[in-house]
């Protein structure tokens, strides 16, 4: 199987802090059209913070996001979802009475 050499998103020397914790710090990321990967580590070690920046939840304090070469703002996560970035969140009590897809479109019926 052969990948694409175009890159589909990018961050850049993402920082984000909360008061005085550091909570990311000059993370780089770089996916390709056709890659699949996941984020692993420790815990505090950033992944949900990483993930909700990228999903427009949270502003990074330094650094860029690049999605298809297109340097993007989010400000909010509906800018992210009109990128075509979705956050599947660990929190299993959002609309417990629904079904999976449907807590998964949730806000986009």
């Amino acid at each position: 199987m052969s990948f694409s050499n175009k890159i589909i998103l990018e961050a850049k020397s993402v920082s984000k802090y909360f008061g005085t914790i550091t909570a990311l710090e000059n993370v780089n990321l770089t996916i390709k059209e056709g890659e699949c990967l996941g984020v692993v580590g420790d815990n505090g070690a950033g992944k949900s913070t990483f993930m909700k920046v990228l999903s427009g939840l949270y502003k990074p304090r330094k650094g860029a996001l690049y999605f298809n070469g297109n340097e993007e703002v989010l400000e909010s996560q509906r800018d992210s979802q009109n990128l075509g970035l979705e956050m599947g969140y660990q929190d299993l009590a959002l609309a417990g009475d629904l079904p999976i897809g449907e807590n998964v479109f949730l806000g986009r019926e």
